[in-house]
């Protein structure tokens, strides 16, 4: 084999190790798998570079359970080992000899040193096709007053409020959903097998099959269940212990209710809560029922560049209900200047709510 042939079989062994990863993320796309069918039959020896990655994979696993040959130990192997046939699917350079004869046990060693790093290379590489693949990560950020929904390549759905920051890490063991700040509502795929997990801050929880969404405040971490159920704990990060297992002490949390982490410390109970609420975010809308005025004006503040700013304590205590859009200021402030003893002076960077006569504690709705 000459050093074009050398190069063109391991860009085939490269194609193949990303077809592979693919595989392992999650069923194909109806157009992903007509491509890869293609792929196949248009050479014999896709199939034979495919089939290799594969069992490549199974012998990197079984060398991980022997301690002897663990992974840094093969690595090492594969790199002070100058007769093996190592081929680096991350560098520039690629080179081929062919195996020498030589007793079976150095043959099996060298193909497990070989095994890993092809599988250190599919771990690298795939992850720049979009964030997709064994060992996938991808963030997703939106700014002040932004809304995204992004499908997830397990089939879940991924809805992302204002102001939020997230990341999404999958892996063949598990999926994982990463929240630094902000507030997300996943609608998770259940014939994945891999256990969704959801970390934020202190807070960690397992969901599987299920509807829920995760408000990660200044003050405090709410995680509310639509539709299934969630394993809710609190306490150092790690991985879980068996695939599907729920996080050790947790508190299981089921459709309708809500939990909310203060300081890292764990209710002993879930609450009810007004699903209508927590969700009206995913239709641009703010809903309230005989909720505090201060509150309210704090969940408009989210979405617009020009806030409502109440100073006067009792005001902020007012109880209200009412359906707005987000985005509508204009109706809110309206709505507040038809309160018994409230007043709205319009400036340009800010509404402020006034108190005109101190008489407070009435309730109304917005109709």
């Amino acid at each position: 084999m000459n050093a074009s042939d050398a190069q063109i079989r391991a860009a085939i062994t490269q194609v193949a190790a990303d077809w592979y990863a693919a595989h392992r993320a999650g069923p194909l796309a109806e157009a992903d798998r007509a491509a890869f069918l293609a792929w196949l039959k248009s050479s014999p020896i896709h199939i034979e570079e495919y089939l290799g990655v594969a069992a490549m994979e199974r012998t990197l696993r079984a060398a991980s359970d022997d301690p002897a040959l663990s992974v840094d130990a093969l690595v090492e192997m594969a790199r002070g080992d100058p007769t093996g046939g190592v081929v680096d699917l991350t560098g520039p350079q690629v080179r081929y000899e062919p195996v020498p004869v030589r007793p079976i046990r150095r043959y099996w060693r060298s193909l497990a040193a070989t095994a890993c790093v092809i599988m250190a290379g599919i771990v690298i590489l795939w992850p720049m096709r979009d964030g997709q693949g064994v060992a996938a990560v991808k963030a997703y950020r939106t700014t002040h007053g932004e809304q995204g929904v992004w499908p997830l390549t397990d089939g879940s759905t991924l809805h992302v409020n204002t102001d939020t920051a997230v990341t999404v890490r999958f892996s063949a063991a598990e999926r994982l959903l990463e929240v630094d700040h902000g507030q997300v509502a996943v609608e998770v795929a259940h014939r994945d097998g891999r256990p969704f997990r959801i970390h934020a801050g202190s807070t960690d929880a397992v969901a599987v099959g299920t509807k829920f969404d995760v408000y990660r405040r200044p003050d405090a971490t709410l995680i509310t269940v639509v539709a299934g159920q969630v394993a809710v704990s609190v306490g150092p990060f790690a991985p879980p212990r068996t695939a599907g297992a729920g996080p050790p002490g947790g508190l299981r949390v089921g459709a309708g209710r809500q939990v909310r982490v203060i300081a890292g410390v764990l209710p002993s109970a879930s609450e009810p809560t007004d699903l209508r609420e927590t969700t009206a975010w995913l239709e641009r809308k703010i809903v309230f029922e005989q909720r505090p005025l201060g509150a309210v004006a704090d969940e408009f503040n989210r979405y617009n560049a020009i806030p409502f700013t109440i100073d006067d304590p009792a005001l902020r205590r007012l109880s209200i209900s009412g359906t707005f859009n987000a985005a509508d200021t204009d109706s809110f402030a309206a709505f507040l200047e038809s309160l018994d003893g409230v007043r709205v002076e319009r400036l340009p960077t800010r509404f402020n709510v006034l108190n005109s006569h101190g008489k407070t504690g009435s309730r109304a709705r917005n109709t």
